[in-house]
């Protein structure tokens, strides 16, 4: 018997290497996936921030979903106008509701990107295991990891959201062609649908799966699936069309700077001047960035060239490799959105609009070398995949660590001071804001270059100035108001505000307080019958 006894080849690579990691990885299966979710528990909870994100987009979705929550449907309560909202769709607000309805403290509402970035991780660890190989569930670990997707845990936007309802439709898509019936591809449908209502973007889930289906040679299935997506986008688009639009994305898309309005749009030429510009910014910047987080920690921000070779280009590669050879459902959207994500202007680049691509862009670098090790080593590729991965998440906690440890600290003194973390010129700002809010009547109507954000802070209608170098058309808008905010925190201030008020000053505009380091000013407004006495 002894004698007879056939060692198989996983066992005899076992006898070579001494540890048997994907035999004991494949073992306790059940147990991965669960260890990545609570990994990123705790590190999230690390690295949780209370604070307001002060983009400005965050406040905007609060107040909308303030606005649903009382009944006066997708309305800019935040405006003197109070007139139906039309930039941003009704996805995100209305996951926001709840929190409005019950009116919690605003903390409260950073449960819901928390919850979708803990949904995102569990539907792309569905998602990609139909791996059956160990490493299935790196790329699910390094998402959970990767500071940036750590860090849109806690800011009240759309992103991770809409990342969740992403990976949900590819992951009921899956279901679909494995099992078949109507059910599982209406529920892709209401899911690429809910993702496209939660960030306008989603048109990239519609066209890529109905290529996909396309390819496929699924006809009937590409027909109900764009159908479906048509007749329930429809309304909407319908309800924008009705009340117009309040500086809709489209025209944003068109500009050539949507903070000089006046230097007019883009033709086709200058649309393909913005693609490879933008390619430049996000292949050779944001990329490396995002895949390896260490590099500026490690001194490596020279030579980001060299992370895009071995980070960027193979993920590149096999996105390419699978659209053209065998694609899944997921590759077309990933292509089609990195193709928008290049047109959209220049002074928006962000990390924050690749980071729905982040789970996708983690899994064709892990395919990318799990190719290239077993070429190059076959059955003694497992322990220099080890150290790879040993390495890349090594650039994930060191970035990550060091935000996790300024973040205790800033959180020490929070407390005590709720701008505790703010760097000076936002706690100017939102002094003013808070100052405002005590000194002055609640109908009054005031100009801020942040209007959600300073509603939120402050309880005053509010509206921004014109992006305009005509300074007639900038005093028409502004006399409309009581007050005036003349803030530290945008450059546009300098440029478009000041040239106008400071001439009139003690004339026309009176300054009723001035504080913080770098100041914010409010300015009343005089207004004609005060004038004439």
């Amino acid at each position: 018997m002894g004698k007879n006894k056939k060692i198989s080849p996983q066992n005899e690579a076992t006898n070579r290497q001494g540890f048997d990691l994907p035999g004991w990885a494949e073992k306790h299966s059940q147990w991965r996936l669960i260890s990545v979710l609570a990994l990123f528990v705790v590190l999230s909870l690390l690295l949780f921030d209370p604070k307001p994100f002060v983009g400005g987009d965050n406040a905007a979705y609060v107040s909308l979903s303030k606005s649903l929550a009382q009944g006066k449907g997708l309305t800019e309560v935040w405006t003197p106008e109070g007139k139906p909202h039309t930039q941003y769709p009704f996805g995100f607000p209305l996951l926001l509701a709840p929190v409005s309805l019950l009116k919690l403290p605003y903390a409260w509402y950073k449960l819901i990107p928390w919850l979708s970035g803990l949904l995102s991780l569990l539907a792309f660890g569905l998602l990609v295991r139909d791996d059956k190989k160990v490493l299935y569930a790196l790329p699910v670990f390094l998402l959970a990891i990767n500071p940036y997707f750590l860090e849109y845990t806690h800011w009240v936007l759309s992103e991770l959201p809409f990342t969740f309802f992403v990976l949900l439709t590819f992951l009921l898509l899956k279901r679909w062609e494995d099992k078949g019936g109507h059910l599982w591809l209406a529920g892709a449908i209401l899911s690429s649908v809910f993702a496209n209502h939660t960030r306008s973007a989603g048109i990239a889930l519609y066209l890529g799966i109905f290529l996909y289906l396309l390819f496929k040679r699924k006809f009937k299935a590409s027909a109900v699936f764009i159908g479906g997506c048509i007749a329930l986008t429809l309304p909407w688009a319908l309800r924008n069309s009705h009340y117009g639009t309040s500086g809709g994305y489209l025209d944003q898309f068109l500009m050539r700077d949507p903070y000089q309005p006046e230097s007019g749009f883009l033709g086709i030429g200058g649309l393909v001047q913005r693609f490879f510009a933008n390619g430049k910014i996000y292949f050779s910047n944001m990329m490396p960035q995002m895949l390896f987080p260490a590099a500026d920690d490690w001194g490596l921000s020279g030579g980001r060239a060299i992370i895009t070779l071995l980070a960027v280009v193979p993920s590149i590669t096999v996105l390419i490799a699978r659209v053209v050879r065998s694609p899944k459902g997921y590759d077309g959207f990933v292509l089609i959105y990195l193709g928008m994500s290049l047109l959209w202007p220049e002074t928006w680049s962000d990390i924050r609009f690749l980071l729905p691509l982040l789970p996708f862009l983690l899994f064709y670098m892990v395919q990318a070398y799990r190719y290239l090790l077993t070429r190059l080593f076959k059955e003694k590729a497992l322990w220099p995949a080890v150290i790879m991965i040993l390495l890349v998440a090594a650039a994930n906690v060191s970035s990550g660590w060091n935000k996790i440890a300024s973040n205790l600290e800033a959180g020490k003194y929070y407390s005590r001071d709720k701008y505790s973390g703010y760097d000076p010129a936002w706690r100017s700002f939102f002094a003013a804001a808070e100052w405002i809010k005590d000194n002055t009547p609640e109908t009054s109507a005031v100009v801020s270059r942040k209007p959600s954000l300073f509603y939120l802070s402050s309880n005053r209608k509010s509206y921004c100035y014109p992006f305009t170098a005509n300074r007639d058309s900038v005093l028409k808008e502004i006399d409309r108001a009581d007050y005036i905010m003349v803030e530290p925190v945008s450059g546009t201030g300098q440029k478009y505000l000041i040239p106008v008020v400071q001439p009139l000053l003690d004339k026309k505009f009176k300054i009723i307080y001035a504080n913080g380091n770098p100041p914010t000013y409010v300015l009343q407004v005089v207004k004609e019958i005060e004038n004439a006495r």
